[in-house]
């Protein structure tokens, strides 16, 4: 298994990236490849922080709501803003699963100068169908679960993350792996968060901006894997189906089910579950089978075309691990 995860990983489009596999307690392989940064020609190390785009919505702000919101209360009734907001409406776990009503984005970072702001514009959005009638996948009730959070504990996504698991939120004192060329930023992205509405936000939401080692990503994912997150109960319901459309979309709470946006390869598991990050990152789980597979990379370094190469990539790797243990 080890030399054809190598295999891939030289052949990888992307500039740079790092893939671990582990079971419950060990991990089985860690290797970082490639370039950091292609403009300084900079070789990626297993100390490089990768940004983790929308995983951060699985190992930052899930197991925070997890541990302090009721899954089935109206947002309005566990944090006021929301109140007298359509979105108000919608539940806990309907805004972990992507039924909230929410659109996909919004670009409140071209409109929106203060994380207030953005706040503000965020909990007023007007939502395109009714709480639980039917499910998109949307970074908005990430943002707003990322702000309750806060306010329930009195301490900041960043402090959260980092007690949580050592991860962090930019800007990256250290060395970190750079992504897009951003037109709207004028600038290479290097160590700190590629996604424009985080950025706006001051680096730090729940939908995006956290950054993590190859080993820190792996830890945090492994705890999934353990069920070691949440009480068993909560464990349970976050992988088990909530939510599907006609797109063939399977949501559990804030985790994708297969064979959501083809996160998986064909020789996934039943129970089986993963999440992506549009920078490039992956984290798919196999209960059943005892182990789970990382993919941290920079597939927009230094562009963001040709997204469907990562995609096929990840399937080969994916399919190459699950071979080794059917």
């Amino acid at each position: 298994m080890h030399d054809e995860i190598r295999r891939l990983m030289v052949a990888a489009p992307m500039p740079a990236v790092a893939v671990s596999v582990f079971d419950r307690t060990t991990t089985r392989f860690s290797e970082v490849a490639g370039t950091a940064d292609v403009t300084t020609g900079r070789p990626v190390g297993p100390h490089d922080r990768w940004d983790l785009a929308s995983v951060t919505k699985i190992l930052v702000t899930l197991p925070e709501v997890l541990a302090r919101l009721d899954l089935d209360s109206p947002l309005a009734d566990v944090w006021s803003p929301a109140r007298d907001h359509p979105v108000g409406r919608a539940t806990t776990a309907q805004l972990l699963s992507h039924q909230a009503g929410l659109p996909a984005v919004r670009q409140f970072f071209r409109t929106a100068a203060t994380r207030e702001e953005i706040v503000a514009q965020a909990v007023a959005t007007p939502l395109v169908r009714a709480p639980g009638s039917g499910a998109e996948y949307s970074d908005l009730g990430f943002l707003l679960l990322g702000e309750a959070v806060q306010d329930h504990a009195g301490l900041s996504l960043a402090e959260l993350a980092r007690r949580r698991s050592g991860l962090s939120y930019g800007p990256v004192p250290g060395a970190a792996v750079a992504t897009e060329l951003c037109a709207w930023r004028g600038r290479l992205i290097v160590g700190e968060v590629h996604d424009e509405n985080a950025y706006a936000m001051g680096g730090v939401a729940g939908h995006a901006g956290a950054f993590g080692t190859l080993a820190q990503v792996t830890a945090a994912a492994q705890a999934w894997l353990a069920g070691t997150v949440a009480p068993s109960h909560l464990h349970r319901a976050a992988s088990r189906c909530w939510a599907e459309n006609a797109a063939d979309e399977r949501f559990g709470l804030g985790w994708w089910l297969p064979p959501t946006r083809g996160i998986c390869g064909p020789s996934a598991g039943a129970d089986a579950y993963g999440c992506s990050g549009f920078v490039g990152n992956r984290i798919w789980l196999e209960p059943a089978r005892g182990y789970g597979v990382v993919v941290l990379s920079n597939r927009v370094h230094p562009s963001r075309e040709h997204p469907e190469r990562f995609r096929d990539w990840c399937v080969a790797l994916l399919e190459a691990v699950a071979a080794h243990h059917r």
